[in-house]
């Protein structure tokens, strides 16, 4: 499986030049031809259909399948100015839960209409919005993919991940010092031994003490999950846009004492796993 990161940052997409970038959550996975997108923060217009990696799979024909962990502005900015949206070519997926109040995209596309976004998004492409129901899996081509709870804010999921073979564990914008012993004990099993986790660290710890309940975590959280369930490797993601550089190197300094397991997200990362 490859990995390769279009975003990385929380809240809003920032232009502070920084080496890890400034653009809102946006991972792709590729597994034997297969391509999802994880989120479509502001990352995703930076997606170029002409990458070497991507000229075997899924996406050649123009299909895309994004998943939304949940509709927070700063998951789906990158919607209204995805240019294969408007292709009348392009086949996009859209999934997620469904959390009431109208069809799944009226639910996904209402930030982008009166009065908030000038244009109402002209949906040209052949756009499908599709239910996913927590802890059910749902199959993809080679990915199987479960959904479950998060604790954070408006109905929030994450992702467990897998091709048969590599096991990755999607947990941007979730809190997990919230959790119930149950909850937390159910969170551990999803990363048991995963080849990898990608986790929230939007604040440092001093931060967060003022930041308690807004539904993230920090990266002391992400070291004892990865202790306690053994993951292969764990790699922080979702900083908060206000942190620069120096701020993200002194958090990395830290994870790095307490193993050489812990990566730092950036934009442009790639990996094969």
């Amino acid at each position: 499986m490859k990995l390769k990161v279009y975003g990385c940052r929380g809240s809003i997409p920032f232009c502070q030049n920084s080496q890890y970038g400034g653009n809102t959550a946006c991972i792709a996975l590729e597994s034997k031809g297969q391509i999802i997108f994880l989120d479509a923060g502001s990352g995703i217009i930076n997606f170029d259909l002409s990458e070497d990696w991507y000229k075997d799979s899924t996406i050649k024909n123009k299909y895309f399948d994004i998943f939304l962990s949940h509709l927070h502005i700063d998951h789906i900015l990158g919607l209204a100015t995805f240019k294969y949206l408007w292709d009348p070519q392009s086949h996009v997926r859209l999934y997620t839960i469904d959390r009431g109040g109208g069809t799944l995209k009226e639910q996904i596309f209402a930030t982008f209409a009166s009065p908030y976004w000038p244009i109402p998004i002209a949906l040209t492409s052949d756009v499908e919005c599709i239910e996913l129901q927590e802890d059910m899996p749902y199959s993809l081509g080679s990915f199987t993919i479960i959904p479950f709870e998060a604790p954070h804010p408006n109905k929030t999921t994450s992702f467990y991940i897998t091709d048969g073979s590599i096991r990755i564990v999607y947990l941007l914008d979730s809190e997990i010092s919230l959790l119930d012993e149950n909850k937390y004990t159910k969170l551990v099993a999803f990363c048991r031994n995963a080849d990898l986790v990608i986790f929230d660290a939007a604040y440092s710890p001093e931060d967060y003490l003022s930041r308690k309940g807004w539904g993230h975590s920090t990266i002391e959280d992400g070291i004892k999950l990865a202790q306690l369930s053994g993951c292969k490797r764990l790699m922080f993601d979702h900083f908060s846009f206000d942190y620069n550089d120096s701020q993200i190197e002194m958090l990395d300094k830290i994870a790095q004492s307490k193993g050489d397991n812990f990566i730092f997200a950036r934009e442009g990362l790639e990996m094969t796993l």
